[in-house]
């Protein structure tokens, strides 16, 4: 009778134990949903920048915005691409993040 009893006892506190971390995964869920909504709001550049920013060549930026070299070219004289930096001597290159954010700003409907 007594074995069984302690059965119970330890069915009971697994039981117990189960519950808790139940109730704490359902917190940590709940605090995991706010912080993505919360984070929801700020610009996708600042999301994104998890990593070292980058220097991304034109073919690369050819392919991420969709636009051949002459638009490019043509839109960054006009102030709506941003510019390029030297990255050698005969080497143009964008930041990862300026693409980025232009390529943000064209998602959600920020055309100039």
């Amino acid at each position: 009778m007594r074995s069984q009893t302690n059965h119970e006892l330890s069915a009971c506190t697994a039981a117990e134990s189960t519950a808790q971390r139940a109730m704490l995964a359902v917190r940590l869920l709940q605090e995991a949903l706010t912080l993505l909504c919360s984070d929801s709001t700020m610009p996708l550049a600042q999301t994104i920048k998890c990593a070292p920013d980058r220097l991304l060549r034109l073919p690369e930026v050819e392919r991420l915005t969709g636009l051949r070299r002459s638009a490019i070219y043509e839109q960054m004289r006009r102030g709506f691409f941003p510019r390029s930096v030297k990255a050698g001597q005969r080497t143009a290159a964008w930041p990862e993040s300026a693409v980025q954010s232009w390529i943000a700003e064209r998602v959600n409907g920020r055309r100039p």
